[in-house]
């Protein structure tokens, strides 16, 4: 049995089941700094290192995350390799006992820094990779190489975490209209690498034929080539989907190592197909909060609505007060919703009971002792001239 976290974390995760009220899971975006400019995301234009916290403070938020029943943190960004000091700052958060996680591109990152970060005690990461076409990733990325940098350093961190108790490292794929018919075979290259993967589909802009919106919703990059309401008929559209999310749900069955709950995926091609986000609710501000790199909280990294600073000593009432209550409810009822697998399949987890056991059979689950090797690994690549944009289906 692969125990992920210690007794004290579980019981925590026990009572944010019972009681949705304790926030199990937080994220900390270290920097807006990044080293790439993907076309989805427009998080860098953020970037600025003048506003980020030092070591000393790092650990003082990573304090109170513990005492506020954090069990698991996110580090990203940006990029958090930007930072000089991400091993660093990761190790506060493993000192606190919480499962601690750095979202990185895995580009222009050396392995004596992935080296550091595990040396430190972090087990878990989750990489971006959308695609097995180098030449459509680096287009994505808009950086040449970007797929042989992502997985020379997926491949070295399968290689350390092999068989490490506790481990779960993670591939982060962003489904668009450029790879849609690639997830299955995303899938199969995560487990071969030792990795899980995660699905997170592009968010769409209202005008579905306009292009897509980044992650963080204030920024948007006119990007029509990545929606999938380009120039197929809805009937192709709702067929491409349903064929690749159909196979993952039941690859999710079968027990491939598919992070999302099978709620979500379903969530994930109802969205894909309509537009339309989940309706089950969200505990943003309970279950879950962002921390921006300033120290600024915020119940998710999607909001604006600033409340007082994480590390006001006055804090930590305040989050238990009533006054934050209203507060938090009236933003999260007044937000038109969102895809983030983060937060909304936090709730699945927490609101379904499919949610709940599917997440805890994966997370329990023992890691594979033998993965892919370099070589192995980038035997995956395709390279057979296929269009960076896939043509269009013509469906009547």
């Amino acid at each position: 049995m692969n125990l992920r976290f210690s007794a004290e974390n579980y019981k925590r995760i026990a009572l944010g089941a019972l009681t949705r009220k304790v926030p199990v899971y937080a994220h900390f975006g270290i920097t807006h700094r990044c080293n790439l400019t993907c076309k989805m995301c427009g998080i860098w234009r953020y970037g600025n290192k003048k506003e980020e916290l030092s070591i000393a403070e790092i650990g003082q938020i990573a304090a109170r995350m513990r005492r506020l029943g954090v069990v698991q943190c996110s580090i990203g960004g940006g990029e958090p390799f930007a930072h000089d000091e991400v091993e660093e700052a990761a190790k506060q958060f493993v000192d606190q006992g919480i499962n601690t996680r750095l979202l990185t591109n895995g580009i222009g990152v050396g392995k004596d820094r992935l080296d550091k970060a595990m040396d430190y005690g972090v087990k878990n990461f989750s990489i971006s990779l959308d695609s097995l076409y180098p030449e459509r990733f680096d287009y994505i990325c808009e950086k040449e190489g970007s797929w042989d940098e992502a997985v020379t350093s997926i491949t070295h961190i399968g290689q350390r975490l092999a068989g490490v108790a506790g481990a779960m490292p993670t591939i982060n794929c962003v489904v668009s209209n450029l790879n849609l018919e690639e997830l299955p075979d995303m899938v199969r290259f995560a487990k071969d690498v030792g990795f899980a993967i995660s699905f997170l589909p592009i968010e769409l802009l209202e005008n579905k034929t306009d292009g897509v919106r980044n992650w963080e919703a204030r920024f948007i990059r006119y990007r029509p080539e990545m929606g999938l309401h380009t120039n197929d008929s809805a009937k192709a559209i709702h067929d491409r989907v349903d064929r690749a999310y159909e196979q993952l749900i039941q690859m999710k069955q079968d027990g491939w190592p598919i992070l999302n709950s099978s709620p979500y995926l379903k969530s994930s091609q109802q969205y894909l197909k309509t537009g339309r986000f989940p309706q089950e609710g969200c505990d943003a501000g309970r279950l879950y909060f962002s921390i921006a790199p300033n120290g600024q909280f915020t119940i998710c990294h999607r909001t604006v609505q600033q409340h007082i600073h994480f590390l006001d000593d006055g804090f930590e009432d305040y989050f238990h007060s009533a006054v934050y209550e209203r507060a938090r409810m009236l933003e999260a009822g007044s937000c038109e919703g969102c895809m983030r697998a983060c937060w909304i399949d936090t709730s699945h987890m927490f609101r379904t009971l499919a949610g709940f056991v599917e997440t805890a059979k994966l997370t329990l689950s023992s890691r594979p002792s033998e993965v892919a090797d370099i070589q192995q690994a980038m035997s995956w690549a395709r390279r057979d001239g296929a269009p960076i944009v896939p043509e269009a289906v013509t469906a009547k």
